[in-house]
Order: structure tokens, then C-alpha cells, then sequence
């Protein structure tokens, strides 16, 4: 979770928040400025103290998203020489971070099946932002780890690029997709201690069964 605002800071933050939902929801080009203050309770006008522009707002929030993660797992995936437990570390704080921040998951859900389509034509309308500041630095971060520890021979010798988008579908998935579940369909709150457990124990069993290497 992002470290609290100062009381400078507060204002920004939750229009930055706000955005970060609104984007989840509703994409770039469904998103308007309007949208944003009327969640955070300013005037449109407001909002252009802190951003001179929708695109500017958007990119700062798609930097953040990945700024944040990396934060958590980016310690725990530069132990070297590298271990399939460190990986599990990083999945398991994954874990937490979107349970804190199941907007975030969305969102990154969003921008993986997104970011890769065509730029607007010219004259066109405005392409959106570039949203690959959201996604592409964690997946070269995971597929970078994969790389390492494919060579040191810590786990199978997988498809890194399969490998990671099937990563980072396990983790976003459920988080992302939580909001459409009918709250009798839970036993208990998404991100309650033994909810957030069941679903480590879960990666857990997937990582070891899917990338541990085969015995000699």
C-alpha cells in the first residue's frame, strides 16, 4: 500500500486514487476529469492544480501501479543465487499487496489485455497515455527472475514469456474478479487473515508443482 500522504500530499493522493478506480472500471478513454473530481468531491476545475491534464494524471497513476509492487517483490526476487523460494516470497507478498489494493489488481488485469493495441491513426482521436508504464517494468522484472533462475537451473527449463503472463494471471485473477462474487458466495472477507493464507497455500502448490526442477 502507498506510504499515507502528508496533509500537503492528501489532496493529490486521493485524486490520484480515485483515478486509479475510475481507470480500473471504466479504461482511459471512459475516464473524464469530470468523473475524477465528482468521486473525490472537488470542483473540475481543482483538479488542474495538481495535473495539468487527464494523460498526465493517468500516466502518473499507471507509474505508481507498478512502482508500488515492484517495491514489495523486487527485494525478494534479487537474492542471488536464485531460489524458487524466493519467488513463492514474492507471490505471497503479491498476495497481500492486491488484497490492500484490489483496484490496482484490476486495473493491471486491464492494462495486460490493453496495452498492446494499435496506436491511434494520425488525426485521429488521442491515443491513450502509455500504459505500459503499468505492466512492462513488473514483467520484465518476473521474467528476468525466471531467466536467472532457469540458467542456475532453480526450476524447469519453462517458456519465460508463457511462464510469466500464467504468473501474473494467477495473482491478478481473483483479486480483480472479486468484486463480481455476491458476498454470500464468501465465507469470509476477501483479504481476512485465513482467506489471504488459503490463497498462498494455493500459489504455493501451483509454483512448486509447475516450476520446481524434476528430480535426477
Amino acid at each position: 500500500m502507498a506510504a499515507p500522504a502528508s496533509a500537503s500530499d492528501a489532496p493529490r493522493q486521493r485524486i490520484l486514487d480515485a483515478a486509479l478506480e475510475l481507470l480500473a472500471e471504466h479504461g482511459y478513454e471512459g475516464m473524464s476529469l469530470a468523473q475524477v473530481a465528482d468521486r473525490v468531491g472537488l470542483h473540475k476545475s481543482s483538479l488542474f492544480h495538481h495535473f495539468r491534464s487527464k494523460e498526465e494524471m493517468a500516466r502518473e497513476v499507471y507509474r505508481g501501479l507498478s512502482e508500488r509492487l515492484l517495491e514489495r517483490i523486487e527485494p525478494l526476487l534479487a537474492a542471488d543465487p536464485p531460489r524458487l523460494e524466493s519467488l513463492i516470497a514474492a507471490l505471497d507478498a503479491s498476495v497481500e499487496h492486491f488484497a490492500a489494493e484490489p483496484a490496482a489488481a484490476r486495473l493491471l488485469m486491464r492494462l495486460m489485455v490493453t496495452s498492446g493495441r494499435p496506436e491511434a491513426p494520425p488525426g485521429g482521436p488521442l491515443a491513450s497515455p502509455d500504459e505500459r508504464a503499468g505492466v512492462a517494468p513488473v514483467l520484465r522484472s518476473v521474467g528476468a527472475w525466471l531467466t536467472r533462475a532457469r540458467a542456475a537451473g532453480a526450476i524447469r527449463h519453462v517458456p519465460v514469456r508463457h511462464t510469466v503472463l500464467n504468473l501474473m494471471g494467477l495473482v491478478l485473477f481473483y483479486p480483480a474478479v472479486l468484486h463480481h462474487i455476491p458476498p454470500e458466495m464468501l465465507r469470509a472477507e476477501p483479504d481476512a487473515p485465513d482467506m489471504l493464507e488459503a490463497r498462498k497455500t494455493e500459489l504455493r502448490a501451483f509454483l512448486r508443482g509447475a516450476l520446481a526442477p524434476s528430480p535426477r
